[in-house]
C-alpha cells in the first residue's frame, strides 16, 4: 500500500472573479476552522492554541497574497489556471500515553 495518495482539489480555467470566489472561500473556511480550535482550547485549557493561532495569521498572510494575484490578473485581463492538489502521507499516529492506562480495583 502507497503511503502517499493525493486529491485533486480545484482544477482548471476560472475568470478572475470565479476564481477569488473559490478561493477566498477556502481559505476563509481554513481560517475559521483555526479560530474555533483556538477558541475551543481556550475554554477547556484557559488558553488558545498556539498553533493554530500562527496558521491562522498564515492563511490571512496567503488570503492577502491570493487578492493581490487576483487585482493583478483582473487588471490585466487574465483568466486564470489554477491546478490544486491535497497530498495525504500516512503516518504513525502518536497516542496519549494516557489515553492508554487501565486502572483496575
Amino acid at each position: 500500500m502507497s503511503r502517499n495518495k493525493n486529491i485533486t482539489l480545484i482544477k482548471g480555467e476560472f475568470e478572475t472573479e470565479e476564481a477569488k470566489d473559490i478561493l477566498r472561500n477556502l481559505l476563509d473556511f481554513k481560517i475559521r476552522f483555526h479560530q474555533i480550535k483556538s477558541f475551543n482550547s481556550e475554554l477547556k485549557y484557559g488558553e488558545k492554541d498556539a498553533r493554530s493561532q500562527a496558521r491562522i495569521l498564515e492563511l490571512k498572510e496567503s488570503m492577502q497574497k491570493m487578492l493581490e494575484i487576483m487585482e493583478e490578473a483582473e487588471e490585466n485581463g487574465h483568466s486564470l489556471n489554477i491546478d490544486a492538489k491535497i497530498e495525504i502521507e500516512f503516518q504513525q499516529e502518536k497516542t496519549n500515553p494516557l489515553e492508554k492506562v487501565v486502572i483496575t480495583q
